[in-house]
């Protein structure tokens, strides 16, 4: 087996562990300190011993409309994030948006909005499959939860040679 930990490296995103049977669901909102991150890092490599383990983190860009000073924390985020898991001598696969999100659009075999708030109301959609009946999917959540899954899957297509 393996623990897979997928994260939405914003400063208002999550990083959410499971382990390959997908046997419980662990979320946690981004820390606003590096050693809180690192702290989370270090539950998700304890929380299912003995698992491999490997990390799926949203490959984050600039884009055009981003202010300079908010890109540049994003960038930071972005780096502590991948200095953390290095240093946990975790294995990371650095995925884009567009490849994650596609590979939802094709599995619900739906489009996805173009505006920002309503494709993300289908990303909660997606992603509250995976919760319990008493959580719930939410804007900080969603896209380290539909990560954290899509690793899932690329891990499972690896192991069977796919």
């Amino acid at each position: 087996m393996k623990t897979i930990i997928g994260i939405d490296p914003g400063a208002s995103g999550a990083i959410t562990f499971t382990n390959s049977e997908n046997k419980k669901l662990y979320i946690h909102k981004c820390h606003p300190s590096i050693s809180g991150r690192a702290v989370i890092v270090e539950m998700a490599k304890s929380a299912f011993k003995g698992d491999d383990i490997v990390a799926y983190i949203e490959k984050v860009h600039a884009m055009p409309h981003d202010g300079r000073s908010s890109l540049f924390k994003f960038g930071v985020n972005y780096g502590v994030w991948l200095g953390i898991l290095a240093s946990k001598q975790i294995p990371t696969v650095e995925v884009s948006p567009q490849k994650w999100m596609n590979f939802w659009k094709e599995y619900h075999g739906v489009g996805l909005p173009k505006k920002k708030k309503e494709r993300k109301n289908v990303l909660k959609d997606f992603a509250s499959v995976y919760l319990d009946e008493n959580k719930k999917a939410t804007l900080w959540n969603a896209d380290s939860i539909l990560i954290t899954m899509y690793g899932i899957y690329m891990e499972k297509e690896k192991e069977n040679g796919m």
